[in-house]
């Protein structure tokens, strides 16, 4: 077992309190938006926390004003946004990562697209009272292919999960919690000291029983869109509409679509 810390720069890893690791999306002057290094290193600090008995909860935020703005348009929109997809085909940060331990996502800013289905991927999240989360993709002919939609298909009432997906308009945090979305609000200067004491209630409790009880809790609500997503995508990229995305975000414009 490598007890040693991951060298990474765009994912800041520090230990606030015993069996607690906080890992800090640090790329503050692109909104913390993921590229393929970031996703690179935070698969990397994933796979070190899993590895170390002393850690059993994770707690994932960002540096700045923004939690994470989701994934690096520049990227996205370069060869099919292939760069963008990790290393077990997931198409956010986390999505098919294996892992146990206990993740507490902690919005201390917006969440917009990707960076929304990234606190999703994780089994709590506690936002600060000034956040709002979207999932816009639609206004960029994209798709929310990283686990937003059997997310929202399952935890949301479906108007409401149309809304966000087909819509893409921001939500506010206090209706985030109001839904479920959101496990908890606080204010800015106390949202880290909420993750931290939700992380010591957890820890409480006989690790291995917890992670048990989430992994089984995972599966009972799972649904596996794998393969319709891929199969959604490759349309989506053949059309004349993600032509014109690549072109309109080239020539910084709004994009006119066809529908076609």
């Amino acid at each position: 077992m490598n007890s040693e810390q991951p060298n990474t720069q765009l994912v800041r890893c520090d230990r606030p309190i015993p069996h607690v690791a906080r890992l800090t999306l640090h790329r503050p002057a692109a909104s913390n938006a993921y590229n393929a290094v970031m996703i690179s290193e935070l698969e990397q600090c994933l796979n070190w926390c899993e590895q170390q008995a002393d850690i059993r909860t994770v707690i994932l935020t960002g540096s700045g004003t923004v939690f994470c703005g989701g994934a690096d348009l520049q990227e996205a929109f370069t060869d099919g946004g292939k760069s963008l997809i990790n290393s077990h085909g997931g198409f956010n940060p986390l999505q098919y990562l294996p892992r146990r331990k206990i993740w507490i996502a902690a919005l201390n800013g917006h969440a917009f697209g990707g960076g929304l289905e990234l606190a999703l991927e994780c089994d709590f999240i506690i936002a600060a009272e000034q956040v709002k989360i979207a999932l816009p993709e639609v206004k960029h002919g994209l798709l929310p292919l990283g686990g937003a939609i059997g997310q929202l298909a399952t935890r949301l009432p479906a108007s409401v999960a149309r809304e966000m997906l087909l819509i893409g308009e921001p939500m506010n945090a206090q209706r985030a919690l109001a839904l479920g979305l959101f496990y908890q609000v606080a204010t800015a200067e106390d949202l880290l000291e909420n993750a931290l004491t939700l992380a010591a209630s957890l820890n409480r409790n006989a690790p291995l029983a917890v992670q048990a009880c989430n992994v089984l809790l995972k599966e009972a609500h799972a649904q596996d869109l794998r393969q319709s997503s891929v199969a959604e995508l490759q349309q989506l990229q053949a059309s004349l509409d993600y032509q014109e995305s690549l072109l309109a975000f080239s020539e910084k414009r709004a994009p006119q679509w066809r529908g076609k």
